[in-house]
């Protein structure tokens, strides 16, 4: 596989996990496409802000990305290096879902109320609130949002 097949492929395969992951995580952070936001990435990539990626935008901020990634700097990336990438990627997903839903709590009690999701402007959390608000009281708390964020895995055969 050739350089710039390979860094297309990296750079597919961080794009679809990314905006997956963000996705999954409610994209009411900016992680996702939504009315005119922009993912990370996109942003990143766009150099010139002109709301495009050139193709020569996309291979130096593929370049950059698999710099990144490979740590050791080999010129490889292995499993190691792509797992602890996206690793620290889920880390700074939950570092920030953390400050947010900090900056939410405006009564300071750990917990968050339909009010105060709906005044943070949360769409999907307060869509899903009843269904996460297992315990019924009228509190979404660390944990019922931490099962939001990591909905439960088919078992493997």
């Amino acid at each position: 596989m050739n350089h710039t097949a390979a860094l297309t492929l990296l750079l597919s395969a961080l794009a679809v996990s990314g905006l997956a992951q963000a996705d999954h995580h409610g994209g009411d952070h900016g992680h996702a496409m939504q009315g005119d936001r922009m993912p990370p990435m996109f942003m990143q990539f766009d150099k010139n802000q002109d709301g495009r990626v050139s193709r020569e935008e996309a291979r130096e901020g593929a370049d950059r990305m698999f710099t990144e990634i490979d740590t050791d700097k080999d010129g490889f990336i292995s499993k190691e290096e792509m797992q602890a990438h996206h690793q620290a990627m889920r880390d700074k997903v939950r570092q920030g879902m953390r400050e947010h839903m900090k900056a939410a709590d405006k009564d300071g009690d750990g917990a968050l109320s339909r009010a105060e999701v709906e005044a943070a402007k949360l769409p999907r959390l307060a869509r899903d609130f009843d269904k996460l608000d297992r315990n019924k009281d009228g509190k979404l708390t660390p944990d019922e949002m931490r099962g939001a964020m990591m909905p439960e895995r088919a078992p493997r055969p």
